[in-house]
């Protein structure tokens, strides 16, 4: 009886497995059906794509937003195109014939065509020329809870590759390429326009796509291929199914070299341009470190498998990117073991699986909470695979580790937004990339150190928990911290989140004096008591003077050392503007140092955090200084992402 009761406790429990494991990942609200043909010798596409919409929200929808994404590179009056300056007159003068668009020839919801509707709008700006996003009124509006079945038929021609998406030769990279709903919350349409430095942000579903490409196509996609069939014309049709994803990317070259890897039950498909395949053991091991630790720390990968691809020559615009269950890298052919690019890049668009995949915060309003998240987690990866003293670069001694390469970053522009900013709205790229990536990173850090041990990791790890599948924003980040910590962490996220206040504490004095012999009349603390005997040896005053260079505050501490080598430990909470420590003895103060153990990565200016006795030396540690500043502003330059 026991052991019959056993097995089928076992029997039930399997099938209890079985039966969680079919449940929907997410709400699955934009459900996609598409049928797609590329014409490489075009760089065309012609598709039809059947949407089905669910209303979540508690009111009727009387209208309907969608991106149209390609349409920014229609010309050069669309706001992205704008906004890069310089950038894409350069690339006008080099691809004169690089444009493309994309067009919609019908539109019907539910049997009402509503094609002649369609109109343009701009929600983000006063570029009237913009034609990323368009409104379509509805005959009938959708009620709360109904859904709407949506046909679209569109055209699609890419441009050559300038961000993201294009073609470079035979090699075709397809993002953000069918016409593709917005987010209806809290009673509006967030549908953003396309600009330089903005992502994306949709709702979850399932995605059946079928591509119909030249024979000798090698494909890499969104999901998992379920078939494939070839039609006797010299084009095959292969269809791929996604289920629990927000997007749906694809990309297309007869010369890619396919090698495939396993991590646990995920099939890794790494899609490698002829002269890089040398460098295929690095990409795997990039991404099955991040796997690992991912797993480990946040959960595990909840997709059957995972496309790494490797962009051609003149596709590098489209490398370092992010797409359900399909990232893409970058690498040149010359690229030495130490020089760890081809690994960060891996890792970190990995980590986009989860920082924006699966917790799919909204890209265009608060990039920081997957750019940055997955900053951070994507240095604590590249320290512990690669050793924490070079792992990023480590040639001819020269080591940078995460910290050092993200402070590269952050100092290149520390002060000019807030994280909060919407991300078209930054002074500049450099300052969205200065905030967005590296200064997220670094006050994690901080934050990490402030809190001690793993308890930031595991509170990242609730966050991830509470919000997979599901749209945070910064306060729901916020409020995870503070339940995973149990502390109130809002002090310090209203300095470094929502505010532009920067952190640098400085030793500013060091000095030493003799001390006065004793003169005059001894007065007794007590009757009776004896006079006290004068000193016999040498003895000094010294004081240290830490100041708070910077509007952020923080708790600090100092180390304070006296020539016979001995020390002394002090605490600030950083209030002030200033604080002097006094000591009287028959020891000199040698040197004080402010933040000894690197507690503050935040900190703007490492070279005024000690400060010796001796003046002539201070020159030499200035110098020092000034050549780490350049050459981590180099760094960020060979490392961006």
């Amino acid at each position: 009886m026991h052991g019959r009761l056993t097995t089928g406790c076992i029997a039930l429990a399997v099938c209890l497995a079985a039966a969680a494991a079919a449940e929907p990942l997410s709400l699955r609200i934009a459900n996609y059906d598409i049928d797609a043909r590329l014409d490489v010798a075009q760089h065309t596409i012609t598709a039809r794509e059947v949407l089905t919409w669910r209303n979540t929200s508690s009111e009727s929808v009387a209208d309907l937003y969608f991106h149209l994404y390609l349409n920014a590179f229609a010309n050069n009056r669309s706001s992205l195109m704008r906004e890069a300056g310089e950038a894409i007159e350069d690339w006008q003068r080099d691809k004169p014939d690089g444009w493309g668009q994309q067009a919609i020839s019908r539109f019907v919801v539910d049997d009402s065509d509503r094609t002649a509707a369609i109109e343009w709008v701009h929600p983000d700006d006063d570029n009237v020329e913009d034609r990323t996003v368009i409104r379509v009124p509805l005959e009938h509006p959708i009620a709360a809870g109904a859904s709407a079945r949506i046909e679209v038929d569109f055209t699609a021609k890419l441009p050559k590759i300038f961000a993201r998406a294009g073609y470079a030769g035979p090699f075709h990279f397809i993002a953000q390429w069918f016409p593709k709903i917005g987010v209806y919350d809290g009673g509006a349409w967030n549908c953003h326009q396309y600009h330089l430095t903005t992502e994306f942000f949709a709702d979850f579903g399932v995605y059946d796509v079928r591509l119909t490409v030249p024979g000798d196509s090698v494909v890499g996609a969104t999901g998992e291929r379920q078939d494939e069939h070839d039609n006797g014309d010299g084009t095959k049709t292969l269809r791929y199914h996604a289920e629990d994803v927000h997007d749906f990317a694809w990309t297309v070259d007869p010369r890619f070299i396919e090698v495939t890897d396993h991590f646990d039950a995920v099939t890794l498909r790494l899609l490698l341009q002829p002269h890089h395949v040398t460098q295929a053991a690095r990409h795997l091991d990039a991404v099955k470190a991040a796997m690992l630790r991912y797993r480990d720390w946040f959960g595990a990968y909840p997709y059957s498998q995972l496309t790494i691809v490797d962009p051609a020559p003149g596709g590098n615009g489209a490398g370092g990117m992010e797409y359900p269950t399909l990232i893409t890298v970058g690498t040149s052919w010359w690229m030495p073991a130490g020089l760890r690019f081809p690994e960060l890049v891996t890792i970190h668009e990995f980590g986009h699986q989860y920082w924006y995949g699966m917790v799919a915060n909204n890209e265009f309003e608060a990039a920081w909470l997957d750019e940055g998240i997955n900053s951070y987690v994507e240095g604590l990866i590249m320290d512990e695979r690669y050793g924490p003293q070079g792992s990023y670069i480590d040639v001819s001694g020269l080591r940078v580790d995460g910290i050092a390469a993200r402070r590269a970053g952050y100092l290149a522009a520390p002060s000019h937004d807030p994280l909060t900013r919407y991300a078209w709205q930054f002074l500049d790229r450099r300052s969205y990339s200065s905030i967005t990536y590296a200064k997220t990173a670094l006050l994690l850090a901080t934050l990490e150190r402030y809190l001690g041990g793993d308890r930031l990791r595991v509170a990242l790890r609730h966050y991830f928990e509470r919000w997979r599948f599901q749209h945070p924003t910064a306060r729901d980040f916020i409020e995870a911290i503070n339940e995973s910590t149990g502390e109130d962490l809002w002090w310090y996220f209203d300095e470094t989140i929502y505010g532009t206040a920067t952190l640098d504490y400085a030793v500013t004095r060091v000095e030493t004096e003799d001390a006065l012999e004793f003169a005059g009349a001894h007065v007794p603390a007590t009757t009776g008591e004896e006079p006290a005997p004068a000193p016999k040896e040498k003895r000094y005053r010294n004081q240290v003077v830490v100041e708070r260079l910077g509007d952020m505050r923080m708790p600090v501490e100092v180390t304070v050392s006296f020539e016979d080598g001995t020390e002394t430990a002090e605490w600030w909470d950083g209030n002030d503007r200033w604080r002097r420590f006094e000591y009287v003895g028959t020891q000199r103060v040698d040197y004080a140092v402010v933040d000894p153990r690197h507690k503050l990565p935040l900190d703007v200016n490492f070279t005024n955090n000690s400060r010796m006795r001796d003046q002539a030396t201070r020159g030499v540690i200035r110098l020092a200084g000034r050549w780490g500043f350049w050459f981590q502003n180099l760094l960020h330059v060979l490392t961006g992402l």
